[in-house]
């Protein structure tokens, strides 16, 4: 990924629905004894010397761990295993796409 792709700040979470800084995703963690358990991630816009990015930061964390341009590496911008369940501004336009899978 190119520094003009990861300016572009635009990335869609598994339903195909834009994710916008505020957002709570509820994302896949791990599976034991046919229980799924999940992580939850606040988006927050993380300042860097060259331009904000958006990245994910636990609820109880300072800081962000995780940015987004390492989540969703793929054409699509897509972040499979993350599904938006809170949104902060729910009047905002946002962008929906449809997710195409990847071809291996």
């Amino acid at each position: 990924m190119t520094i003009e792709e990861r300016k572009d700040n635009t990335y869609f979470d598994q339903s195909g629905k834009q994710i916008l800084v505020g957002d709570l995703l509820k994302v896949f963690h791990f599976r034991s004894r046919n229980r799924n358990y999940y992580m939850y991630h606040v988006v927050v816009m993380e300042k860097t010397k060259d331009f904000p990015v958006i990245a994910c930061k636990s609820h109880y964390a300072d800081k962000p761990h995780c940015r987004m341009f390492v989540l969703a590496n793929n054409s699509q911008r897509v972040y499979y295993d993350a599904k938006i369940i809170g949104e902060r501004d729910w009047q905002t336009k946002r962008k929906k796409i449809k997710v195409v899978d990847a071809v291996s």
